[in-house]
């Protein structure tokens, strides 16, 4: 017999932005595992559309947008007007949407009238523009449980917003409540030192409320689920904390033949940003053709989604011009034949970044090129690792990389390039997250 999920996720599809993945991996996947999600999420109004994934919705999975406050209606418009003002929108990968820059100018005049300077005005509360939509939200969210009877609730975050409407809810009815983060909310140290004090505090108390009513807590990475047991060790039982990663969906991609390049090609997909810089992947890339006696015709260091004038300037500081190849973004559902048309996929993970896993390794996984994660992160490097999918050498230490590099150019030139088998990388697929998830609803719905 099917049993019913009420899935609140704000993010997702025609949304394009990365958070939206993880619900729609649910939404096709645990129909399989005995449990139909009814979905609540917010329209795309405001954000980053991508009408290709929204494509891949089941057509028999109810979808409600009704996570929408009367401003998105204004917010629209003052989208359009912009859009019309500067012509055609340009794709630009992890821009900020329209929704968040409306807000962070609104927030901006705010703080200038009350001289707090510069701050940096995403991390000024504890929540976001969503606490707008959660009168909307919620009743939304009550008219889908009077009309199909979920068992559990399930909310995905962030947005933080909708957490409250979660905890609201679990309230009312009685179901449990299944928290999902996708990323740590109080335990993100260099987040938390952006946030005055006075919202570090409210985040605090709402995040122990809401986990305290909680059935069960997910997070998204092992350390991520045992630095909360270990921030409310004696407040919330530890058995509520546990991990279900992120995942790779090979349905999501569209089919085609790998773009092949010709030179030994290191991709990396995607902007750098904060936390995320490039320079040990340049350094270790310029040591790599230096010692190998490269030419630009030989190898080749392709950045896809563009590289702004900052990383331009490092790139050209290590002598790689002549390397270095910039491709436009390319939309999520085309990438699969980008990266399989590499021969290697460069991944950055900085030193602090020890409770995340950035998502695009899932979808290097599923390309099933070699693998270089520059990464401290035990965690990361564990996945890289088991997977048989390549080598993680540490982002302080230039000669390993190279050293790294060097070791996939000369399988490649040998005719033996690395490549993860496919029963190793299914641990790593959205029917597993599915099936995990799935465990838990039976869980917390058994009595």
């Amino acid at each position: 017999m099917t049993r019913r999920a009420l899935l609140i996720s704000p993010y997702f599809p025609p949304m394009g932005v990365s958070g939206a993945k993880r619900a729609l991996h649910l939404a096709r996947n645990l129909p399989a595992q005995g449990w139909e999600p009814v979905v609540l999420a917010g329209p795309p109004v405001g954000e980053r559309p991508d009408p290709g994934l929204a494509a891949c919705i089941p057509p028999d999975v109810e979808v409600n947008y009704g996570f929408s406050g009367a401003l998105r209606p204004w917010m629209q418009r003052r989208r359009e007007a912009r859009a019309s003002e500067s012509g055609p929108p340009k794709r630009a990968a992890k821009a900020p949407s329209t929704g968040s820059a409306l807000w962070s100018a609104a927030a901006s005049k705010a703080l200038g009238a009350l001289g707090l300077g510069d701050r940096d005005l995403s991390f000024l509360t504890p929540f976001d523009r969503y606490v707008l939509d959660l009168p909307a939200g919620i009743r939304a969210a009550r008219r889908l449980i009077t009309a199909h009877r979920p068992e559990v609730i399930h909310i995905s975050a962030d947005p933080w917003s909708p957490l409250i409407a979660a905890l609201w809810l679990t309230r009312e009815t009685g179901l449990p409540l299944v928290v999902d983060f996708r990323d740590p909310w109080s335990q993100h140290d260099a987040k938390m030192a952006l946030r005055p004090e006075v919202s570090q505090q409210a985040l605090r108390r709402f995040e122990k409320a809401l986990f305290e009513a909680s059935a069960k807590v997910v997070l998204n990475t092992e350390a991520c689920r045992d630095a909360y047991i270990d921030a409310y060790a004696g407040q919330v039982p530890a058995d509520r904390f546990c991990a279900v990663r992120n995942a790779f969906d090979p349905g999501l991609f569209e089919p085609g033949a790998p773009v092949e390049r010709g030179a030994f090609t290191v991709l990396y997909f995607g902007r750098f940003r904060r936390f995320v810089e490039p320079d040990a992947l340049l350094d270790g890339f310029a040591r790599f053709v230096r010692a190998e006696r490269l030419s630009p015709a030989d190898a080749r260091l392709t950045f896809v989604g563009g590289l702004d004038a900052e990383h331009a300037a490092r790139a050209t500081d290590f002598g790689l011009d002549p390397f270095v190849e910039v491709v436009p973004p390319v939309p999520f559902r085309e990438s699969l034949p980008v990266l399989q048309g590499a021969d290697v996929l460069a991944l950055i993970i900085e030193p602090d970044c020890v409770l995340q896993i950035p998502g695009k390794l899932y979808d290097y996984l599923c390309a099933g090129r070699p693998i270089l994660a520059i990464s401290a992160n035990a965690e990361a490097n564990g996945i890289v690792e088991q997977a048989g999918a390549g080598f993680c050498p540490s982002p302080g230490d230039p000669a390993a990389v190279a050293a790294a590099i060097a070791r996939l150019y000369r399988a490649h030139a040998a005719g033996n390039p690395m490549r993860p088998a496919a029963d190793d990388l299914e641990p790593f697929s959205a029917r597993a997250q599915a099936r995990r998830i799935a465990a838990i609803y039976d869980e917390v719905t058994a009595g």
